[in-house]
């Protein structure tokens, strides 16, 4: 059976204070209820652990939802972020997939391909790049890395209301659904998912999951 691993840290989170830590966290824990409610999967996962603080595990036995999660994540932590903190709140963000040898309750003591597939991509993240993909196919990871290094510049870009409506439309909501959730006009949701650059973001997510799901045939 293939898994996907997904692991992250806070990018540059020594800047926080304690309480905007907490705040953080917070913020990360309620993105992580919201994945496994709008997670197809039928067993107890996906799963998430935040461990050393500032970095976090995610286990999902459907693959093709990982890079989905983790792009959830990144807009919830940029809605989130209070009005006072100078620098954006972001992760870095490695998904792997692969089979797991080792599977305990405490998912960040797993092993296996997709733990290695993760992990250490994460810790060669370098500068400006904030997300990576690796799977046994060592073809499709040069166009997974082409996939990240884009969508890196899409998110880079992004304001907290456009982050906001962005994470809403992953959870599976319409345009006509968030305009009644937010109070505002659908036009002004329209404008939000282009200037997030939604339509990109979608294609890519189309075409991430069909790569993923060729390679577990």
């Amino acid at each position: 059976m293939t898994y996907a691993v997904v692991t992250g840290d806070i990018v540059e989170s020594s800047r926080f204070s304690g309480a905007q830590r907490d705040m953080l966290n917070e913020s990360l824990r309620r993105a992580f209820e919201e994945i496994k409610r709008f997670s197809t999967a039928k067993r107890r996962l996906p799963a998430f652990n935040i461990f050393r603080g500032d970095s976090f595990q995610g286990l999902f036995d459907k693959p093709e939802e990982a890079l989905k999660a983790a792009i959830f994540i990144r807009a919830a932590l940029r809605h989130n972020q209070p009005g006072e903190v100078e620098n954006d709140w972001d992760a870095r963000i490695a998904v792997g997939t692969g089979t797991v040898d080792y599977l305990p309750d405490n998912i960040t003591e797993g092993d296996g391909e997709a733990y290695q597939n993760s992990g250490p991509v994460l810790d060669d993240l370098k500068g400006h790049f904030r997300a990576a993909i690796k799977t046994p196919n060592e073809e499709h990871n040069k166009e997974f890395r082409a996939q990240c290094a884009l969508l890196d510049a899409v998110i880079a870009k992004w304001t907290p209301n456009q982050a906001e409506v962005v994470g809403m439309l992953i959870k599976g909501m319409t345009p006509k659904e968030i305009s009644t959730e937010l109070n505002i006009s659908q036009p002004a949701i329209h404008y939000r998912m282009k200037g997030a650059g939604w339509f990109a973001v979608e294609a890519l997510l189309e075409r991430n999951k069909q790569m993923i799901k060729k390679n577990n045939e």
